[in-house]
């Protein structure tokens, strides 16, 4: 434990900048009841003046509880973020007030602090705000008698609070006055948190209904900061990377797609001139065939951006998704000779997807053929109680390249695949939890292999 948590505190991670929680709390759905943890003086005040600022500017009433800092400290800092702090004190806009005096002034009576939040948050409303923004130093907490774990009981009953009220609240962390056990605890009060400037979905959270009948052991709360921290920019990577592939595959599609087939209709038109030599012809086939090729491959891309999302991967019987996939080829090429055996009645679990990587599969057997009458060979078998096995054979090798990089499962600019094809079967495949393979075969033959879970019928 020691020592992935000096690999967790070696990490050079590039932390966000002030503005960019800005932008955060700006542009996301917020829960009502959020935690900062810090362990700086300076990065408390960059977080909780970006939290204050959007307050400000998205109409709501803002409340600042202070208890280590002083209000000169806080206004210097909201200075600092281009707020007229003056003319916001004085329109009733921001309120400083000392946490200690608000929380103890007559003994720490939670029902009673929770009474005073709802009547502060309704009166910011009747006062024309959206609601009430509330940032509080929670250091107070060390000015009482109470046990932490009785605060935090406060904590866990705003929370249950919190969805019915114009509030959001924004808790005060110091990692160097709170330990690790207490910091620990306070992160399961809280959906989401903010730390090194990033706003966090926190995957430690306990709802408020389970959070008093749950065990709450001791924890480490750096080591779960970091984990939450981690998973947070994990997700924004992907969430980037699928709004550009999104991007990409929507003007392959559309704009590729609708160009490429003006393109085509083109020359089929120059095809039909009568003065066309038998050369000329031939170059228009070629450049037909190539046009064609494309817009195929720019249509494959829409099952290739679902295997990107959140796919429906269900039980679904096997012999069904099979006769379509080989209808549909047979349809496309009426000379092929599609061939399909084996067992009967085999359910699997497939990605909704899976009828269209069972037709690439069997399209490629027909067509890398320079047969007239290309055959193929489908075969379903169970070679043990929990898989089922589909094989498709054919006449012809598969490239090494293509092999490959299947295998490896990346391109280079040296060993890159043909197409989309393969890769198309692979990630269909894959998102059931199933596999493919390219068994050696004798001769000049391809065989490909397609594994699947087997559920009971």
């Amino acid at each position: 434990m020691e020592r992935l948590e000096a690999q967790l505190a070696a990490e050079t991670t590039r932390q966000a900048t002030a503005a960019e929680l800005r932008a955060e709390l700006g542009s996301r759905e917020l829960p009502r009841h959020l935690a900062l943890f810090y362990r700086s003086n300076e990065s408390q005040l960059a977080a909780t003046t970006a939290f204050l600022v959007e307050g400000l500017q998205s109409g709501h009433r803002c409340v600042y509880l202070l208890d280590v800092n002083t209000a000169a400290e806080i206004k210097a800092a909201l200075r600092r973020g281009n707020v007229d702090v003056e003319r916001r004190i004085d329109a009733g806009d921001l309120v400083i007030r000392d946490a200690e005096a608000v929380y103890l002034e007559s003994g720490f009576d939670p029902d009673k602090m929770i009474t005073t939040l709802e009547d502060e948050a309704r009166a910011s409303v009747e006062d024309g705000y959206d609601g009430l923004w509330l940032a509080g130093e929670n250091s107070w907490c060390f000015h009482t008698d109470q046990s932490f774990d009785h605060i935090l009981d406060f904590e866990a009953d705003f929370d249950a609070t919190c969805p019915e009220l114009p509030v959001t609240a924004l808790c005060q962390y110091d990692l160097e006055r709170f330990n690790g056990t207490s910091a620990a605890k306070a992160l399961r009060t809280h959906e989401q948190v903010i730390y090194r400037n990033q706003l966090c979905k926190n995957p430690f959270y306990v709802p408020p209904e389970e959070y008093r009948s749950t065990d709450r052991p001791e924890s480490n709360a750096q080591l779960m900061l970091e984990q939450a921290y981690s998973l947070t920019s994990a997700r924004r990577d992907v969430d980037e990377r699928e709004q550009r592939l999104g991007i990409v595959n929507r003007v392959l599609r559309h704009n590729i797609r609708n160009d490429l087939n003006l393109v085509k209709g083109t020359l089929e038109l120059l095809g039909e001139t009568e003065s066309l030599s038998a050369e000329s012809s031939q170059q228009l086939a070629t450049a037909i065939e190539a046009a064609e090729s494309v817009v195929q491959i720019a249509e494959k891309t829409r099952h290739i951006q679902q295997t990107t999302g959140d796919p429906a991967v269900e039980p679904q019987n096997l012999g069904p998704l099979v006769e379509t996939a080989i209808d549909e080829v047979t349809g496309e090429h009426p000379t092929a000779d599609v061939q399909f055996s084996g067992v009967d009645g085999v359910t699997v679990l497939a990605d909704e997807n899976l009828t269209v990587a069972l037709r690439e599969a069997v399209e490629n057997g027909v067509v890398h053929q320079d047969a007239a009458s290309p055959t193929v060979l489908v075969s379903v078998s169970t070679p043990s109680e929990d898989t089922a096995r589909i094989e498709i054979r054919n006449e012809g090798a598969i490239p090494d390249v293509e092999r490959y990089t299947l295998e490896k499962g990346k391109e280079t600019p040296l060993a890159h695949s043909s197409g989309l094809g393969l890769w198309l079967i692979k990630w269909i495949v894959e998102n059931a939890h199933g596999s493919i393979e390219f068994p050696d075969s004798n001769g000049d033959e391809t065989r490909l292999r397609i594994e699947l879970y087997r559920v009971p019928s």
